[in-house]
């Protein structure tokens, strides 16, 4: 038996067995912890190739695999960021915060931009305003800013979390609802935390769809209003699901780091390189970037 086969098999084992005791609800770890312990990679690695006895190197995997289940595991354990941030946990399970806005809508808008950073907790669109956005959320610990920015017909509009203050608490789940409006062509820039992210697209024409994402859980619904749509997805130790509507054709190229892919309706046209039957006469069309480390993405033609 090959050292080699043997030292990644008790890897890819444990990993999964990790993952599928969390999914079935008989442990609890923070995903986001887990995309912190890339440099134990290379400590794998480097003990792969010391020149000592095999076995002796497997036990060394095993304790350095034991101690990073055990950091996952651990609740008590927190971190800083930086040093302007800071975690506090409320005194009370009535520490809620309620926040809503609206953002007026102009006839004159033609391309508006959404610049929003999804910090924790869970992110819903699935609905259309009559204003140009609607923002609503209850949350713990968390209040979000936005700023406006208009230019003849073009608009820009941003939403932050509010100072450097953020709560990390397990019990806490904010709700974050989102709603645009139909008229204007949307550039959308996201970036997730640790969040939940369901983003139903398909009402609206989207011209361009960046996203950035940490350990998050991602959603998302393209529609077929606009010729022309490019997406592209950065996304670390996340899981993915993408749907793209089979009226449009859709080229898609995708760069991965152990990750697991599940992709239907598509062709191969070359290695990481995939388009549908119909790209080339389909009026509108769809370019999708995926870039995506330790992640598990789908994507589906509906």
């Amino acid at each position: 038996m090959r050292y080699r086969n043997l030292f990644w098999g008790v890897i890819l084992i444990l990993t999964g067995v990790l993952f599928t005791l969390e999914n079935l609800n008989l442990i609890y770890f923070n995903v986001r912890e887990l995309w912190r312990l890339w440099p134990v990679v290379l400590v794998l690695w480097g003990i792969s190739i010391l020149p000592a006895d095999k076995w002796m190197r497997l036990g060394l995997v095993l304790l350095v695999l034991g101690g990073s289940v055990f950091y996952m595991l651990d609740q008590t354990v927190v971190w800083e960021q930086d040093r302007n941030f800071n975690v506090e946990w409320p005194e009370s399970e009535n520490n809620t915060f309620y926040q809503s806005f609206d953002i007026s809508n102009e006839d004159t808008v033609q391309l508006a931009t959404l610049d929003m950073e999804a910090a924790a907790g869970s992110f819903l669109l699935n609905d259309t305003t009559m204003a140009l956005l609607h923002f609503s959320q209850n949350e713990t610990g968390i209040s979000y800013t936005y700023s406006k920015k208009q230019t003849g017909d073009r608009v820009e509009i941003k939403i932050k979390p509010e100072g450097s203050r953020v709560l990390l608490n397990k019990k806490s789940h904010s709700k974050v609802e989102v709603r645009l409006n139909e008229s204007p062509l949307w550039d959308i820039k996201l970036e997730v935390g640790a969040a939940a992210l369901q983003f139903d697209l398909s009402p609206f024409r989207v011209k361009n769809l960046d996203l950035e994402s940490g350990a998050a859980s991602l959603k998302l619904k393209l529609g077929d209003k606009f010729p022309e749509t490019r997406v592209n997805i950065d996304a670390g130790a996340s899981e993915l699901v993408l749907r793209i509507p089979e009226s449009s054709g859709c080229d898609l190229e995708i760069s991965t780091v152990l990750s697991v892919k599940s992709i239907k309706g598509f062709e191969k046209v070359d290695h990481g390189h995939y388009r549908t039957a119909n790209f080339n006469s389909a009026a509108n069309k769809i370019y999708v970037e995926v870039n995506a480390a330790m992640s598990n993405y789908t994507i589906i033609r509906y």
